[in-house]
């Protein structure tokens, strides 16, 4: 796993999904979203940072989207 997404606000239950996004969301074909769980997709990551863009909606059906920046450091000696 490689995040836990929560939010503030808003009416439970919440869905997330990743959202294209040209600048903030190259990279979400390299995660996953399992409930509120950001895990690695199929293919291994490498060194670099990771752009996503994560959407979610309410209850309601109330929406909100905001990117994040996924740091994957170099493996240790």
């Amino acid at each position: 796993m490689v995040a836990i997404l929560s939010t503030t606000g808003g009416t439970s239950p919440f869905t997330y999904n990743l959202e294209a996004d040209e600048t903030n969301g190259v990279d979400n074909a390299s995660f996953k979203i399992d409930g509120s769980n950001v895990k690695v997709n199929t293919t291994p990551l490498t060194q670099k940072d990771y752009k996503i863009n994560v959407k979610v909606t309410d209850s309601k059906g109330k929406t909100f989207a905001n990117h994040a920046t996924i740091s994957v450091a170099a493996a240790a000696e």
